[in-house]
């Protein structure tokens, strides 16, 4: 069965569209471009990963303590938001930046492939491919994962995929939790209106090639055991998709007792409320919940 959206005007018509989102966001970061990185406690590397495709790779971005050499740091792994088809790798570079900073550790800020180009399950194989390069050159550490939106849902499918034995734990950021019901739900969040929803989960998604139950995509049906020790998931009360991550939470809560499972919940934000300021700088709700999501990553290694 074909990986890839067939040709049709249907395939033309999400192509168009996304191209035309990505335009105007390309426009608009001209206009608010991402704070400049300044921070002097952290080392930041451009750098790029071999992916199971021959000859293609990559992008990452490294980022380490600058006042330590040390080869055996624990690492986390970050994916960024993207609707799964726009860019968006150096949003996050906050969040990173803080986490190897007030942790001193390495964090892996890694790009995947977008749809409609790349449907699923290729990004998905992106991240597992950055996570897999990652463990075999630290074969004796576990690695944790964090990611933003859609990057959130491949940061806990990828936990669900590798297993607790290879990932310490978890911490997301809106992620949606079952694709397929979230894009059916009302919203007035201005960040997330219906038809937005649906032309990215129209773009990510072939029809045919996958059940909307499969946990790789929607980490709602995973089973509970296949998480990490620790799971942290943050949401806007006002994002459509806060009902299924809550959900979600409380299922692990249940069939998971004794491990670490947060959910917390923002009131009067929506979807993405830690970076809508200009340029996407974090603001204050962000700063917190981000210190928070730290601490819980902080006892992963404990």
């Amino acid at each position: 069965m074909s990986r890839h959206h067939p040709w049709s005007l249907t395939y033309l018509r999400l192509w168009l569209v996304t191209k035309a989102l990505r335009l105007f966001i390309s426009i608009q970061r001209l206009r608010y471009p991402f704070p400049a990185f300044s921070n002097p406690k952290v080392a930041r590397v451009e750098d790029s990963i071999c992916s199971r495709d021959q000859g293609r790779r990559i992008r990452v971005r490294w980022y380490r303590p600058a006042s330590s050499d040390d080869q055996t740091l624990p690492i986390l792994i970050n994916f960024h938001g993207s609707g799964f088809c726009v860019p968006g790798l150096g949003q996050d570079e906050a969040w990173c930046a803080t986490v190897a900073e007030k942790l001193s550790w390495v964090v892996v800020d890694a790009d995947y492939r977008k749809a409609p180009e790349n449907p699923f399950p290729l990004p998905l194989e992106d991240a597992e491919d950055v996570a897999l390069h990652v463990l075999a050159q630290n074969p004796h550490t576990k690695i944790a994962l964090s990611g933003f939106s859609s990057g959130g849902c491949l940061a806990l499918g990828l936990a669900s995929l590798l297993g607790p034995d290879h990932v310490s734990a978890a911490a997301v950021f809106y992620p949606p939790m079952d694709i397929a019901k979230d894009i059916t739900r009302p919203s007035t969040d201005p960040l997330l209106p219906p038809a937005l929803m649906r032309h990215f989960f129209a773009c990510y998604v072939v029809p045919g090639t996958v059940s909307h139950s499969d946990a790789r995509l929607a980490p709602a049906y995973a089973q509970a055991g296949s998480f990490p020790e620790r799971v942290w998931v943050t949401m806007g009360e006002d994002d459509p998709l806060c009902q299924s991550a809550e959900r979600f939470v409380e299922r692990l809560k249940q069939e998971r007792r004794g491990k670490e499972v947060k959910f917390v919940g923002v009131s009067g934000v929506g979807h993405g409320f830690d970076k809508m300021n200009p340029g996407m700088e974090v603001n204050e709700e962000g700063k917190r919940v981000y210190a928070d999501a730290i601490e819980l990553l902080r006892r992963s290694v404990e």
